[in-house]
């Protein structure tokens, strides 16, 4: 990616999108901000270890961290500071990424034919200025996600996929060979971690005016919860996949 000077205009900043995963930069690039990425050295799972709130708040808490921490990047300079952290919750605990397929295996069992949580806390953060100190906003969003009753064939040929060894519940959603959810009840974006209706949200209330969601989106329709992806549409008793 092209390297972009943090002086941007008022109303359109230069974000420094601090996360290394290839869905949250796409992602990002529909926001029609410019942006660039930098990723703060942090060992993640150290920090979670220290975490001792609710699991429903964790992933809040540590796009919180992550956003301190990629304060501290010389590339932050001037820039609008946007991280995210996603979580997959279930009876209350959070499932973490797996360490192997071993791991990847037993949260696939777990998860399989019951309704679970995913929660990604997004962050934005504006460096100090002169007296000012840092102002870090966050906020989250969590869809229910209910998965199939899957076989143990298709956990074996997904895991051998090597697609889940990098995802929070060592699932995704948009995989197309993989469809592992059988429904969602509301944002679709937030599954695949990185709500885009959330993060509109907190730079709207930082007083940035953003671009026009996609055509045909900007208008919310009835059961629409975000207007950034169509697949946000509840349909009760329906896939949404």
């Amino acid at each position: 990616m092209k390297e972009r000077s943090c002086e941007g205009r008022q109303r359109l900043p230069v974000v420094l999108l601090a996360s290394a995963s290839p869905r949250r930069r796409q992602l990002m690039a529909q926001l029609g901000l410019p942006f660039k990425v930098a990723v703060p050295p942090l060992d993640e799972e150290q920090l979670e270890r220290g975490y001792a709130g609710p699991a429903e708040e964790l992933g809040r808490w540590l796009a919180e961290r992550k956003a301190e921490a990629a304060l501290t990047l010389p590339e932050a300079a001037g820039c609008l500071v946007v991280t995210a952290d996603t979580t997959v919750i279930l009876d209350g605990v959070s499932q973490g990424k797996p360490h192997d397929a071993d791991h990847a295996r037993s949260i696939l069992r777990r998860l399989r034919g019951r309704w679970h949580q995913v929660v990604t806390g997004v962050a934005i953060a504006l460096p100090a200025q002169g007296q000012q100190p840092a102002v870090i906003r966050s906020s989250q969003c969590v869809t229910p996600v209910l998965m199939r009753s899957y076989s143990e064939e298709e956990i074996e040929a997904y895991i051998a996929s090597g697609d889940p060894l990098d995802k929070a519940g060592a699932y995704g959603i948009q995989n197309p060979d993989f469809q592992l959810p059988e429904r969602i009840a509301g944002c679709y974006l937030n599954v695949v971690g990185f709500p885009l209706c959330t993060l509109s949200a907190l730079l709207q209330a930082s007083g940035l005016i953003l671009p026009t969601p996609p055509t045909g989106l900007a208008k919310s329709q009835p059961g629409h919860l975000c207007p950034w992806s169509e697949r946000c549409l509840l349909q009760p008793g329906k896939s949404m996949i």
